[in-house]
């Protein structure tokens, strides 16, 4: 693979972690630094320049401050010594989808499977055992076809789609609702080669602990990394108490971002999932759980060219990527984001 530039990635870090800079400042910066051919490590602007790039240089003057440097050049030690990669703007391995998501990301593990073709296999945390069954074989048997299954990391379906994947001597991403520097390897999960076969993601800085927001956030990062969506179970997309299913709004962000939703025939199930339906009934595919995966590999085959999914539906960049949310007492945990 393409090797990265480590000042590239220090100065892109910097930026990132430099207070009063967000996802929207970041993305301007990255247009800008492309529309004028400049190298983000270029710290100082001649008066000409200055005036073409406004806003580039008003952070420059504004907002990098030198008392910063040192704390900000430890994380960043601390994060070569831990294995773990920052994907910036322009940086010669960087899926495009993802970074309109959100605009740095961190990660660790097998690097090439940023840009392999990956399916995301969705569900509850408290799923049946027909559900993990399923989740399973679909995973499986996506990995024998050689797609890399992605999913969030968390209790359920998540789980048992990686699980699916390794055992099959597949691939997997976990893409993670918290910062990366929280990863922990589950028990069930030790005995894999990470390094060869599991890729760790998350568009968190890397201290951040679980919060819902952040998790409701990262499923639009998930749909990014793949070429479509499986949901095994989900619940309807509010409870009784008015909270959200992150499953449901999973489903939802793949039909909004036009990646092709697959869910699985609520009747399959002893107890019809009100959400399967819900999603099927706002234009999701049906898939028969008996196929395990064989619509969902017809449906790439027929897409030779796949092309990754939309993710233009915000144009104005409201990313969660900083750290100082307050956790949303509408979002539930009831869902596929809690690891």
């Amino acid at each position: 693979m393409s090797v990265a530039d480590p000042d590239r990635a220090k100065t892109w870090f910097r930026l990132f972690r430099t207070r009063g800079i967000g996802p929207k400042s970041l993305f301007m910066i990255a247009e800008q630094l492309e529309t004028y051919q400049l190298q983000s490590e270029n710290r100082s602007l001649n008066q000409k320049e200055s005036s073409e790039v406004p806003g580039w240089a008003q952070i420059v003057d504004d907002q990098i401050r030198v008392e910063d440097d040192e704390r900000i050049s430890a994380e960043y030690e601390k994060l070569e010594e831990a294995g773990i990669n920052i994907i910036y703007p322009g940086h010669p391995d960087a899926p495009s989808p993802p970074l309109e998501v959100s605009p740095i990301l961190f990660i660790k593990g097998q690097r090439k499977l940023l840009t392999s073709d990956g399916v995301a296999i969705v569900g509850s945390r408290n799923v049946s055992d027909k559900g993990i069954q399923v989740a399973k074989k679909v995973a499986a048997e996506l990995a024998g076809e050689g797609v890399n299954v992605v999913s969030g990391y968390a209790k359920g379906v998540d789980s048992a789609a990686h699980l699916g994947a390794l055992e099959s001597e597949g691939t997997t991403t976990m893409a993670l609702p918290y910062g990366i520097n929280e990863l922990r390897r589950k028990r069930e999960f030790r005995d894999f080669n990470w390094e060869r076969d599991v890729l760790a993601i998350s568009q968190f800085s890397p201290e951040t602990k679980w919060l819902a927001r952040n998790a409701m956030a990262r499923n639009k990062l998930i749909c990014a990394l793949s070429k479509a969506v499986v949901v095994i179970e989900s619940g309807a997309e509010r409870d009784g108490k008015g909270k959200m299913s992150g499953t449901f709004d999973t489903g939802k962000t793949a039909i909004k971002m036009k990646c092709p939703l697959f869910v699985a025939d609520p009747e399959y199930f002893n107890e019809p999932p009100k959400g399967n339906a819900d999603l099927i009934e706002l234009g999701g595919r049906k898939l028969d759980p008996s196929h395990g995966a064989r619509d969902v590999v017809s449906h790439l085959e027929k897409k030779k060219s796949m092309k990754s999914c939309d993710t233009t539906i915000n144009p104005n960049h409201e990313m969660y990527v900083q750290t100082d949310f307050l956790s949303d007492p509408h979002v539930s945990t009831e869902n596929n984001t809690i690891a």
